[in-house]
């Protein structure tokens, strides 16, 4: 595992870009966001010990969102195999990250149904004026 530095307004990882590595938030604060028709989008912001890159690492997928660092952030990176050893040597580790990510299911389907009820009302609204 190293320790990288990103300055603020420095990208640390871009969507869409393959990655085998995930970070973890030593210092500083970054901003995760999608670029939807060429706007920047803002889902979170991560700070001290929160991570980001686990979905890349674990699934070998391209990078789901870009991150940003919105301040001078120090991380620390860590590849898959050093991953894997950080998880057998520390489940408390892996139970603290499933925890983060079944938090961020929850958020992600409040978001969908939210966007899910505000098409419906739409639709209502359209047809009900026909």
């Amino acid at each position: 595992m190293k320790k990288s530095l990103f300055k603020k307004g420095e990208i640390i990882c871009v969507e869409g870009s393959p990655g085998d590595e995930m970070y973890v938030i030593l210092n500083g604060t970054a901003r995760v966001f999608k670029t939807i028709n060429a706007e920047k989008v803002y889902l979170s912001t991560l700070k001290r010990n929160d991570f980001l890159g686990e979905l890349c690492l674990l699934l070998h997928q391209p990078r789901t969102a870009s991150v940003e660092a919105i301040e001078d952030t120090e991380v620390m990176v860590i590849h898959k195999k050093e991953f894997e050893d950080k998880v057998q040597q520390n489940p408390k580790f892996a139970i603290r990250m499933l925890t983060v990510m079944a938090k961020r299911l929850i958020e992600a389907h409040q978001v969908i149904s939210k966007l899910e009820g505000t098409k419906r009302s739409m639709e209502i609204m359209y047809k009900s004026g026909e």
